[in-house]
């Protein structure tokens, strides 16, 4: 049965990030604007807004959505007042003390940008060093935070995926390797993607396949997972697309229903009934790739 709506509505608190990582896409903001934060108070508008309308999951972003300081509010107060599943991508390095024991009384999964396991190369490709993660990362298992981490298929920095796959695994701990879909529709991981299959083939102590979602994960004897993501971009499979998609909320208030959709559709003069209008009327006219 094909999905009636959308899953997902990604928040992007910010389009600000303390990182400059080689393969950023800024989830697809202008990365000259960094000047962007969304406001508590109209987080709460439109938590109200959808309220209802079928959203599953709300997972926070950005840039890098603790730059934003009311990121860890908004996220408290959709932990009190929803039942959503709640999620936050982050690159770890602003996790303090304060902000990891917050996060800790949520139900919130953490999921963390994995570049590389040596300090050296971690700062070549963030262009910061790696003490914060490192420290991000102990803070989460000391206060029992559910954290998995992503790792991105980028040529440039593909070599690092075994050090960084093995270093998961070892932990009983999950990552997520994701396709490079910056330049257009380019499958610039498609080889990456096929040496990665048959090598994990070989190693893990289970491998399941999800045809229709482009998933493939395996699972290690310790509990440790590793999950390989496809792009519906790839082939202009609009309807995985549609299935799994997100809704995005920008930090200007305004909404995107694809990370290359060069237009977003303002809400800051809409009535809250315009507001679940437009939203609908997104989900009706998203049955073709961009």
């Amino acid at each position: 049965m094909k999905k009636s709506f959308w899953k997902i509505l990604r928040i992007l608190t910010t389009n600000q990030c303390n990182y400059r990582c080689l393969y950023c896409h800024n989830e697809g903001q202008e990365k000259d604007a960094f000047n962007t934060r969304l406001s508590f108070d109209n987080f709460i508008r439109i938590a109200h807004v959808v309220e209802g309308m079928g959203f599953q999951e709300v997972r926070f972003s950005g840039g890098e959505p603790l730059v934003n300081p009311e990121t860890i509010k908004m996220i408290e107060w959709l932990d009190t007042n929803s039942d959503y599943e709640i999620g936050l991508a982050t690159n770890g390095s602003m996790i303090t003390e304060d902000v990891a024991k917050r996060i800790s009384e949520t139900r919130t999964l953490v999921t963390i940008h994995y570049p590389s396991v040596k300090d050296t190369e971690y700062k070549r490709v963030t262009g910061m060093n790696n003490s914060m993660f490192k420290n991000a990362v102990e803070r989460m298992d000391r206060y029992g935070i559910k954290h998995s981490f992503n790792f991105v298929l980028y040529p440039d920095t593909i070599n690092n995926m075994t050090e960084v796959v093995d270093e998961v695994i070892k932990k009983g701990k999950r990552v997520k390797l994701l396709p490079y879909i910056e330049d257009g529709f380019n499958n610039f991981s498609k080889e990456i993607m096929e040496k990665l299959e048959k090598t994990m083939d070989g190693t893990a102590e289970t491998k399941t396949v999800f045809s229709d979602e482009g998933i493939i994960t395996w699972t290690f004897p310790n509990g440790g997972k590793v999950k390989l993501l496809e792009s519906p971009c790839y082939d202009h499979n609009i309807d995985r697309c549609r299935e799994y998609g997100e809704l995005r909320l920008l930090p200007d208030l305004s909404l995107q229903k694809c990370i290359f959709d060069n237009e977003s559709v303002s809400l800051k003069d809409l009535s809250d009934d315009e507001v679940r209008e437009t939203i609908s009327e997104m989900w009706k006219s998203f049955n073709k790739c961009l």
